[in-house]
């Protein structure tokens, strides 16, 4: 697979005050962005410093345009080869319930919502597993009308046993706000991380621009 050589430094949309003598924390420096291509099969990936990933993609078909994708991220459980533990990831609202499951909102697929992807890259010179999850910021306004968008960008990261928690879980890393308005959620993204939209779009039909 090319490897996409960029680098981004990452930094929080919202900024949290901190007592004085705190420094803010660094942001974490990603570079060679690899998207990850997933199509309607499951996908099976082996990250650096991890067990075994699979990546299973699921359709929910609600007859309109409301039909949305699913995927489970799993890993072999150690003590049961036979079967399989669920990464979770965290919620994007503070102290929120872990999301076993996730979620897309393409809608009609030229005005999506919320788009999924997986990459690997290096987070401060280490070699990562990420998840980048963009969202459309719609407020009242319907949905092919153009919005601000923002990525938010999870790591895999391994736990430490707490109750509550999965062997494996999607961290959160940062959240950039995407440089565009647009009508589509992956738009947002390339603009944001200087991807090709077609190759985060993967097998998918590209949409590199809304309609006019």
């Amino acid at each position: 697979m090319r490897r996409i050589a960029l680098k981004i430094l990452l930094c929080s949309a919202v900024m949290l005050g901190l007592p004085k003598g705190h420094a803010a924390p660094t942001a974490p420096r990603i570079t060679d962005i690899a998207p990850i291509l997933i199509g309607n099969s499951p996908v099976t990936l082996h990250p650096t410093g991890f067990p075994t990933v699979t990546i299973t993609p699921f359709w929910r078909g609600n007859g309109n345009a409301w039909g949305y994708h699913l995927y489970a991220v799993t890993t072999p459980d150690v003590e049961q080869p036979d079967q399989a533990d669920l990464v979770d990831t965290q919620n994007a609202t503070p102290n929120g319930p872990l999301t076993d499951m996730l979620a897309d909102s393409p809608h009609t697929g030229e005005d999506a919502i919320q788009t999924v992807h997986f990459a690997t890259a290096r987070v401060n010179g280490k070699p990562g597993f990420l998840l980048f999850i963009a969202t459309r910021d719609m407020g009242p306004q319907p949905v092919p009308q153009p919005s601000a968008a923002h990525v938010r960008i999870y790591q895999l990261t391994q736990e430490d046993g707490e109750p509550g928690t999965t062997a494996f879980t999607f961290r959160l890393l940062s959240t950039i706000a995407s440089p565009v308005t647009t009508c589509h959620a992956d738009i947002g993204l390339s603009a944001a991380t200087k991807i090709p939209f077609a190759t985060w779009n993967g097998p998918h039909e590209p949409v590199p621009t809304c309609p006019q």
